[in-house]
C-alpha cells in the first residue's frame, strides 16, 4: 500500500465510509503539522513532549479519527528525537574547547565584519583540527583589525581566545544561528587559500554578484541596493538603516523570510502585467528565489528564507486552499528539520505570520479588490485593468502581511509603526523594479558580460532605490511613525491575534451587510457620463496626491533664534539656527544616534558650520554621516592634530565633499548670518611642540556664540581644569562640559558664567552622568537645568526679550 493510501485509510472511521470532520479528512497536513510541532519541541523535557504526543491523538479520537491520531502522536514523538540529534550535532562543536583558553587555528570567513560600539564581528567556520567545522563568532576590535583584502570564502590564520556562550538572549541568538562559541581575536592574517567545493563555488558566486550589483552607483545607492537584493547590510550607515527601522521598511533590508516574500509579492504584480498565467508565475518566481539565496551566502538564516519564500509562492498560486496551507506547514517542517531552535526566531517567527496572513486575510482581500477595480473600470482598456488588478493584489498582499505581523514586532520590539502601511505602499512601485534591475546587474556579473553593461544599469536602479531611501527618511520623521505596543507575554500577542481575527470576521459580516448598497453605488457610477467619471476619478487623486505630499512635507527653519540641545544618548550634538536659515552643529553624538535625522526633523536643509569639538566618539561619531547628508560649507576642526581613526573619517568626508577646513585654534572669531551670529573660540591655543596629549577632554574647543542679546557657552568635555584660565564672560544658557560629570571646579565656573539655563546632554550610560556632585552645584548657582536623558531634546527658542524652553518629553 502506498503512503498516500495508507494515510487517507488512516483518516477514515473504523466502520464505513470516512465522515471525520476536516481536520481529520486531511491527513497530510496532520502529518506535517505534527512532525514540526515535535522538531520544535527538541530541547523540551520528556513530559512535555509526551503530553503533546497524547493530547494529539486524544484530540484526533475524537475527531472519530483515533488510528490517524496514533501517527501524529507517533510523529511528535519522532520529531523531537530526529530534532533532539540535530541539536546535538550543532552544539557538538561546544565540547571541544575549553572556555577561555587560547588558540591558534585556520579559518574561513564566513561573512563581511560588521561593525560595532567596539569593533567588528564576523561568522568564520573552522577547517581543521578538533573543532574542524564548529561555526564561531569572530570578536574583531579596533585595534586588531582584519586584513582589507579578507572577504568571505578567505582563509585566514587566526590567534585569539575562546569564550564559550552564555546565557543571556544573546547567547540564545547565537545558538539559534548555529554558532559554538565567539573567538576574542589577538591577530589575524591571510594564508592566501580559499574555501573549496560547493561552498568555495558559491563564494565566487557571490564576489561577482556583489560586485556587479554595485556598479555604477554611489556608495549610498550602492549599499542600499546590497542590501535589499544580497540581504548584505553591514555597508549601510546606521542612520539610514535606523530611517527604516523608524519608517517600517527594514524588512526590505533584512534576510529573512518575510523580506524573501516580500520580494516575490512585490514581483507578483509585474508578472500579472506581462500576462503570465498562474503556473508561470510560480515557475518564475521560485526561480527567483532560487537564485537569491545561494548567491545571498545560501547560509541557515537565508535557506529558511528561501523554503519559507517558495512555500508562501506556491501557497498564492495553488488553486486549492489546503495545498496553500499544506505548502506553509511543509515549509515550517523543513526548517525546523534544518535546525529545531529556528521557530524561536523573531524572523521566522515573522516569515511565518506574513505567510499566514497572506493567505488567511491578503488572498480574500485581494479579491475583493480586484472586483472593486473590474466594476469601476469596466471599459478601461486590458492593459490598464491588467495593472491595476495587480497593483490591487500587491496592496492586499502589503496589508496582509503588515497587519499579520504586527502583534509579534510589539512582542519582540515593543513598537509598530503604523505609518509603515502606508510606507510600504507607496514603496510598492519602487522596491520592484530595484529588486529586478539588482538581480539582472548580478546575472549579468554571473555570466561574465563586460562589466560597463551592470555600470550601465546602476543610473536606472539608483532611482527607485533613491525614492526607497527617501520614503524611509521622510516617514521615520513622522511623529507617529512608531506608536509603543509592549505585549510582553505570549498570552498578550495570543490576545492581539484574536482581536485581528475578530476584526476580520466583523469586516467580512459588514461587507456583506453592504453589499447591496455598494452594488447599487456601483450602479449608478456606471451610469454617469464618462467625462464625469474621468473628472471625479481624477479629483480623488489629486486630493490623495496632496494629502500624501503635505503629510511627507519638509519642516521649514524656524522664525527666531533656536538652540537645541539634540538627544542623541551619551554624547554631545548642539544646534543652533538663525532665522535666516543658517545653522550651526557642535559635534554629532555617537553614530548610532542617528543626528542626521533630528537635523531633518529640525528644518535643516544646509549646514553653515559643522564644528567638531575633539576627538571622541560619542561627540564626532556622527559626523561622517552629516557630512554625508547635507551641504555644509565650513568644518571647524577641534581634532588637535589627532590620529584616532574615526576623527582622521571625518576629515576625510570632509575633503572628498569640498568643505572648506577651519583649525580650532583660539583665538579665532566666525561671523555668519551676515552677523546675526558670532563665534568666538576661547580655547584651545596651538599646542606646543612634543608629544599629543593622552585625554583631549581639556583640549576640546570652548565657544561662546552669540546672537543679539544672547550669548551660549558651550565646551564639549572640557571641565573647570582647562575653563577656569579663561576669560569667562557672563552668558545666559550654557552646556554643561563633560555629561555632567564629577567636576570640583564647577562651582567656580557657574560664578563667572553665571548663566540662567544650563542643558546637560546624557543618555543612559554606567559613568554615574550626571553626577549629584553636578546637579548640586547647578542647584545651589540658581541655574534652571535640563538634562537630555528624562527630557529628550531641549528646545530653547529666543524673542527679543526672553528664552523659551520646550522639552520633548
Amino acid at each position: 500500500m502506498k503512503a498516500s493510501q495508507l494515510l487517507a485509510a488512516l483518516s477514515r472511521a473504523p466502520n464505513g465510509p470516512p465522515r471525520a470532520p476536516a481536520l481529520a479528512e486531511r491527513p497530510y497536513h496532520v502529518a506535517v503539522a505534527t512532525a514540526a510541532a515535535g522538531l520544535g519541541l527538541a530541547e523540551a523535557r520528556l513530559v512535555l513532549v509526551v503530553a503533546i504526543a497524547a493530547g494529539c491523538f486524544a484530540a484526533l479520537a475524537c475527531l472519530r479519527a483515533p488510528q490517524l491520531g496514533g501517527v501524529a502522536a507517533a510523529l511528535v514523538l519522532a520529531g523531537a528525537s530526529v530534532g533532539g540529534l540535530r541539536l546535538v550535532a550543532i552544539d557538538g562543536a561546544a565540547g571541544h574547547f575549553k572556555d577561555g583558553s587560547t588558540v591558534d587555528l585556520r579559518a574561513y570567513l564566513g561573512s563581511a565584519p560588521r561593525q560595532g560600539l567596539f569593533g567588528a564581528s564576523a561568522e568564520i567556520e573552522v577547517a581543521g583540527g578538533r573543532l574542524d567545522g564548529a561555526r564561531l563568532l569572530l570578536r574583531i576590535p579596533r585595534w586588531s583589525p582584519l586584513p582589507t583584502a579578507a572577504r568571505p570564502g578567505a582563509e585566514l590564520r587566526l590567534h585569539g581566545r575562546i569564550r564559550a556562550v552564555g546565557s543571556d538572549a544573546f547567547a540564545d541568538q547565537l545558538r539559534r544561528r548555529g554558532i559554538a562559541g565567539e573567538l576574542l581575536l589577538d591577530r589575524a592574517r591571510l594564508t592566501g587559500r580559499r574555501r573549496g567545493g560547493a561552498a568555495g563555488l558559491l563564494d565566487r558566486m557571490r564576489e561577482r554578484a556583489e560586485d556587479a550589483v554595485v556598479a555604477g552607483m554611489g556608495p549610498g545607492e550602492a549599499a542600499l541596493l546590497r542590501g535589499m537584493v544580497l540581504g548584505q547590510d553591514e555597508r549601510i550607515s546606521e542612520a539610514v538603516r535606523e530611517d527604516f527601522r523608524a519608517s517600517g521598511l527594514a524588512h526590505l533590508l533584512a534576510v529573512s523570510g518575510q523580506n524573501v516574500m516580500l520580494l516575490a509579492a512585490l514581483a507578483l504584480p509585474l508578472l500579472i502585467l506581462a500576462g503570465l498565467g498562474v503556473r508561470a508565475r510560480l515557475f518564475a518566481l521560485a526561480v527567483l528565489i532560487a537564485l537569491y539565496v545561494p548567491l545571498a551566502g545560501a547560509g541557515p538564516s537565508l535557506q529558511r528564507a528561501g523554503v519559507m519564500g517558495i512555500a508562501g509562492i506556491a501557497a498564492m498560486a495553488a488553486s486549492r486552499p489546503a495545498s496553500r496551507s499544506y505548502a506553509l506547514l511543509l515549509a515550517a517542517a523543513v526548517t525546523l528539520a534544518w535546525n529545531p531552535r529556528a521557530w524561536a526566531d523573531p524572523g521566522w517567527q515573522l516569515s511565518f505570520a506574513a505567510v499566514a496572513g497572506i493567505l488567511g486575510l491578503g488572498l480574500p482581500l485581494g479579491r475583493v479588490l480586484r472586483r472593486g477595480v473590474e466594476e469601476l473600470l469596466p471599459c478601461a482598456p486590458s492593459a490598464l485593468r491588467r495593472g491595476a488588478n495587480g497593483l490591487a493584489e500587491g496592496m492586499a498582499i502589503t496589508i496582509a502581511a503588515t497587519v499579520a505581523t504586527a502583534p509579534l514586532l510589539g512582542h519582540h520590539f515593543g513598537s509598530v509603526t503604523p505609518a509603515g502601511l502606508l510606507a510600504n505602499l507607496l514603496a510598492l512601485p519602487a522596491v520592484a523594479p530595484a529588486m529586478w534591475l539588482g538581480m539582472l546587474k548580478i546575472a549579468l556579473g554571473q555570466v561574465g558580460a563586460p562589466g560597463f553593461l551592470a555600470a550601465a544599469l546602476g543610473a536606472p536602479a539608483a532611482i527607485p532605490v533613491g525614492v526607497i531611501a527617501w520614503l524611509a527618511e521622510r516617514f521615520a520623521d513622522l511623529s507617529f511613525a512608531r506608536v509603543s505596543l509592549p505585549l510582553a507575554s505570549p498570552v498578550a500577542v495570543t490576545g492581539a491575534y484574536g482581536a485581528i481575527a475578530v476584526g476580520a470576521l466583523g469586516l467580512r459580516h459588514a461587507a456583506r451587510a453592504l453589499t447591496p448598497r455598494a452594488l447599487e453605488g456601483l450602479s449608478r457610477w456606471r451610469r454617469l457620463p464618462r467625462a464625469t467619471r474621468v473628472g471625479l476619478a481624477a479629483a480623488v487623486g489629486a486630493a490623495i496626491v496632496l494629502s500624501i505630499g503635505w503629510l511627507l512635507r519638509t519642516p521649514g527653519a524656524p522664525d527666531r533664534l533656536t538652540v537645541r540641545f539634540l538627544d542623541v544618548g551619551q554624547g554631545d550634538a548642539t544646534l543652533i539656527q538663525h532665522p535666516d536659515g543658517t545653522a550651526i552643529l557642535f559635534d554629532g553624538g555617537p553614530p548610532e544616534a542617528g543626528v542626521a535625522r533630528l537635523l531633518r526633523r529640525a528644518g535643516v536643509r544646509r549646514l553653515a558650520l559643522v564644528v567638531a569639538t575633539h576627538a571622541s566618539r560619542d561627540h564626532q561619531g556622527g559626523l561622517v554621516e552629516v557630512l554625508r547628508r547635507f551641504p555644509v560649507d565650513s568644518l571647524l576642526d577641534g581634532g588637535d592634530g589627532t590620529h584616532d581613526a574615526g576623527f582622521r573619517a571625518v576629515l576625510r568626508e570632509a575633503a572628498a565633499r569640498g568643505v572648506r577646513r577651519i583649525r580650532a585654534t583660539a583665538p579665532l572669531a566666525l561671523t555668519l548670518a551676515g552677523g546675526g551670529l558670532r563665534i568666538a573660540v576661547l580655547s584651545p591655543e596651538p599646542r606646543p611642540p612634543g608629544p599629543q596629549p593622552e585625554d583631549p577632554n581639556p583640549r576640546g574647543v570652548v565657544a561662546i556664540v552669540s546672537s543679539g542679546w544672547f550669548d551660549l557657552f558651550l565646551s564639549a568635555d572640557a571641565e573647570s581644569e582647562a575653563l577656569i584660565p579663561l576669560d569667562l564672560p557672563d552668558v545666559d544658557a550654557m552646556k554643561v562640559p563633560h555629561h555632567g560629570s564629577s567636576d570640583p571646579g564647577l562651582p567656580e565656573v557657574l560664578d563667572e558664567l553665571e548663566p540662567q539655563l544650563a542643558a546637560i546632554e546624557v543618555g543612559p550610560n554606567t559613568y554615574g552622568h550626571p553626577t549629584a556632585s553636578t546637579l548640586r552645584a547647578l542647584r545651589n548657582a540658581g541655574v534652571i537645568t535640563h538634562r537630555t536623558d528624562r527630557e529628550g531634546t531641549v528646545t530653547l527658542t529666543i524673542d527679543e526679550k526672553a528664552m523659551r524652553v520646550q522639552t520633548e518629553r
